[in-house]
């Protein structure tokens, strides 16, 4: 067999790892456990399989030394695991209510509430183009989010937990980049296990207090809790983070929203959640006005 071309090989890379996240979603409503329980697993799966990387990176010569001074970007990776909990939290909820697609849709709308961050905190310019995606963003989350209503009570609230999603992962990636960057970031992957156990404790304590039992119900669903944790969570972002770098950021950007895209088909097929024309319509305007503003945000090389 030949070996795949440099330019390819990235480009499949990143678009397999969004294809392995986009069913994270279906494990939310696979395992019988609450919305805390499940991410709780997964974050602290995920930072036992990360632990041997961080360890590793944490030996290699300048890392090593550096390792002592490094309090302030520990804990901007703690900050960014109290986000990721909260995300995972509310996100959890949101497919619960409203459906596997919508609720990983309306979770990609970080762009926007990065945007906002950076020109409340840091001072970055909103662009006029920016605003016009954000309000196509908006209406069709609208058209999505209409014919649910009469469906279902709780799809409202649902699309508002969506919503939150977005704002907890615009936090979650702004801290996690902040960790990884200045005079002495942290590696990857001390970045990703420090997020991931920040977020499993939080997740732990969460389902104590919300009255959640922890334990799975069978060795099915801890298998399965295995898998969202170790090949999903983990797996998937190793491949996007290993991809990533080398691919331009518009074909990157595309790539990530095969996510959402994935995760409203496997909602179709596997649960049989309704996708007519206007959610149809709805999801290509969201879908289009999330990858322009990705676009547009991404910086000259």
């Amino acid at each position: 067999m030949a070996e795949l071309s440099p330019p390819r090989a990235p480009l499949l890379l990143v678009a397999l790892g969004a294809a392995v996240i986009s069913v994270t979603a279906l494990f939310v409503k696979w395992i019988a456990l609450g919305p805390a329980a499940i991410g709780a697993y997964r974050c602290g799966l995920g930072a036992l399989a990360l632990l041997p990387l961080a360890w590793l990176s944490s030996r290699t010569g300048a890392s090593r030394q550096a390792a002592p001074r490094r309090g302030a970007a520990a804990g901007w990776a703690a900050l960014a695991g109290a986000c990721f909990a909260a995300d995972l939290f509310v996100w959890h909820k949101s497919i619960l209510y409203s459906g596997t697609g919508l609720a990983t849709l309306l979770a990609n709308t970080q762009v926007f509430w990065v945007a906002l961050f950076s020109a409340l905190l840091l001072g970055e310019r909103l662009t006029r183009r920016l605003g016009v995606c954000a309000l196509l963003a908006l209406v069709g989350t609208v058209m999505l989010a209409l014919p649910g209503l009469e469906r279902s009570p709780v799809h409202l609230e649902g699309v508002l937990l969506g919503l939150l999603t977005g704002v907890f992962y615009a936090g979650y990636y702004m801290s996690l980049r902040t960790a990884q960057r200045g005079e002495r970031p942290l590696g990857v992957a001390s970045a990703l296990f420090v997020s991931s156990a920040t977020a499993a404790a939080l997740l732990v304590l969460a389902a104590l207090a919300t009255g959640e039992p922890l334990a799975p119900a069978s060795s099915a669903d801890f298998g399965l809790l295995v898998l969202l944790g170790v090949g999903a969570h983990v797996g998937g972002w190793a491949l996007i983070s290993r991809g990533m770098p080398h691919v331009p950021a518009a074909s990157g950007s595309l790539l990530l929203l095969l996510q959402p895209v994935l995760a409203t088909l496997w909602g179709v097929l596997v649960f049989a959640e309704p996708f007519g024309t206007v959610e149809a319509a709805g999801t290509l305007l969201s879908l289009g006005a999330i990858y322009a503003a990705s676009v547009s945000r991404t910086p000259p090389r």
